[in-house]
């Protein structure tokens, strides 16, 4: 991994999952910033910069679903790497999220270890 400390914003409604996975990266030396919701993680995201996003698509309670917290990062930011976190499985939402720029697009529930492979596998690009 990188010698500089990446930055990850993780954007879920499920608050066991940002805990979860905001432990999990920080053992591995990200500094991990956490958003329920989409205006948070925009908030966020102006702020710090993270050169990772990790975004749940279905986010009912929030304002903007993580397609369009997507569509405002690359209006910020193009090149932040960002993984799409979904149970859903509709190719419409896939389609959307790839035309906004997503990097990668993960089904829930998420396997921890193939998630750090992949952001490993990504940290040469950012």
């Amino acid at each position: 991994m990188a010698d500089k400390i990446l930055k990850m914003l993780v954007v879920d409604d499920e608050e066991d999952i940002l805990t979860v996975t905001k432990d999990i990266f920080e053992k591995k030396g990200f500094n991990v910033f956490i958003a329920l919701d989409s205006d948070k993680a925009l908030d966020i995201f102006q702020k710090e910069r993270p050169q990772i996003c990790l975004l749940d698509i279905h986010m009912p309670k929030s304002r903007l679903d993580g397609i369009g917290v997507l569509e405002e990062i690359r209006k910020i930011d193009n090149q932040c790497y960002c993984i799409m976190l979904t149970r859903i499985t509709d190719k419409g939402k896939v389609e959307d999220a790839k035309r906004l720029g997503a990097n990668r697009y993960v089904l829930k529930p998420l396997d921890y270890p193939e998630l750090l492979k992949l952001i490993q596998e990504s940290v040469s690009q950012v």
